[in-house]
């Protein structure tokens, strides 16, 4: 006996050992949203998506190239040989004009796309801090069910004690004994694997932060749901005014429409500028007694371009005809997304005052269960009840403490998911 109770208590504190750091959820917040593996490849996303967003990129800007090429010739005959040396260096420009105006929706195309990987970042950090907030109440509620479970153990313990010495003086059965120490070992049975619990949603924590999985918190922000009185009027606007995911959708609906303007430019005539400038250093050197002949010379072109595609086969009508059936399925998602949000912010809104109800009665009921407790501990002391009917007191009281701190829980959970459809959720936690 001596050894078990020495074992249980050697990983009961285990959890103490270890140093811990001060951690509230305003920090748990930044160091996820610094350290997030996901956001750290949306970010560099975002950087590539602005680098595409440039001028050169769409087609506007002109294009420069310089070659030079060089040629020697030798030639061996009955009378003089001589050598030829050819030297040309030139530089060409090319600039198309105009193409039916598609370099600026090119333009206008990367612009919207930039837009929206800004806007997948959003949708991400809203996601992380969500992820961070739950997981961070979720060890406070782990750790307050460690606090109930250990209360619970140490109630069962002197039970038990009580019941030793009530049967050493022959006032309890063995029966009766064995029943309490059944109780005390499950007890600490079940406070031991909430341990296992609580230590596990710390790793979940340290994992949304990215931080070391073996890092030890002491949670400075405390277990409490805030319940703002919400208008479902009211959150319906915000979430068709400031739902990033829609507003992407909306992005999405934009970029469709400039490919519908870059089909229909294919069919405008392209007007292109060329010009350039070249220079040949010419040479003919004899071997002989006749004189070397040099020549140097340079020139420059300049030249406009107009071509127009009249047929190809149908390509430009099939490439209109698609982009335009892309632009009507992007008005049905839209739609649908639109539907299927304002479906959740009905559920998350029923949700959430379900949940303020229940933890109204899950207050009561824990209040009530403690109270019940401690009269009961009395009662058992002066023989009213017996240890039965106290276990079942110390049962009931545990089921409602633990029903209390989930409905806790639930409801921050609740209140976070209508932040989160309706766009508040950044600016509650900035």
């Amino acid at each position: 006996m001596k050894t078990t109770t020495t074992l249980i208590f050697f990983f009961l504190g285990l959890g103490v050992i270890r140093g811990q750091e001060p951690l509230s959820l305003s920090d748990a917040i930044n160091i996820g949203l610094e350290n997030n593996y996901d956001l750290q490849v949306q970010r560099n996303s975002e950087k590539i998506a602005g680098i595409n967003n440039s001028w050169g990129n769409a087609g506007a800007l002109p294009s420069i190239n310089f070659s030079a090429s060089g040629r020697e010739n030798y030639n061996y005959n009955d009378t003089e040989n001589y050598r030829q040396q050819t030297i040309s260096p030139d530089v060409d420009l090319n600039w198309v004009l105009f193409d039916g105006f598609s370099a600026r929706i090119n333009k206008q195309k990367f612009e919207e796309l930039e837009n929206q990987s800004q806007g997948n970042t959003v949708i991400l950090v809203e996601n992380t801090i969500q992820d961070i907030i739950l997981a961070y109440n979720n060890c406070l509620l782990q750790k307050k069910l460690v606090e109930v479970y250990e209360e619970l153990a140490n109630l069962s313990e002197d039970r038990y004690k009580r019941t030793q010495n009530s049967q050493a003086i022959g006032a309890t059965t063995t029966y009766t004994s064995l029943q309490a120490k059944t109780s005390m070992l499950e007890d600490k049975s079940s406070l031991l694997q909430q341990r296992v619990n609580f230590e596990n949603a710390v790793r979940t924590l340290n994992f949304q932060m990215a931080v070391d999985n073996q890092t030890q918190w002491s949670f400075t922000t405390p277990l409490e749901a805030d319940t703002p009185d919400y208008n479902l009027e009211s959150l319906s606007e915000k979430l068709l005014q400031n739902n990033q995911t829609l507003k992407n959708q909306y992005i999405y609906q934009s970029i469709v429409a400039r490919e519908i303007a870059l089909a229909k430019s294919a069919y405008s005539p392209t007007l292109t500028l060329n010009s350039g400038i070249g220079n040949t250093d010419w040479g003919q050197y004899y071997s002989g007694s006749t004189p070397n002949v040099t020549q140097n010379y340079s020139d420059a072109y300049v030249g406009l371009t107009l071509s127009f595609n009249i047929f190809n086969g149908g390509i430009r009508k099939r490439s209109l005809e698609i982009a335009k059936i892309g632009q009507e399925s992007a008005q049905v998602q839209t739609q649908q997304m639109t539907h299927s949000l304002s479906t959740q912010l009905l559920q998350m809104y029923s949700s959430y005052e379900v949940q303020k109800t229940v933890l109204e009665l899950t207050n009561e009921q824990e209040e009530a269960a403690k109270l019940n407790l401690e009269l009961s501990a009395e009662k058992l002391q002066n023989g009213t009840i017996n240890s039965f009917n106290y276990r079942d007191v110390q049962i009931a009281y545990m089921n409602a403490a633990i029903s209390k701190y989930r409905a806790i829980y639930n409801l921050v959970e609740s209140n976070t998911d209508l932040q989160r459809i309706t766009g508040g959720i950044i600016s509650e936690y900035e």
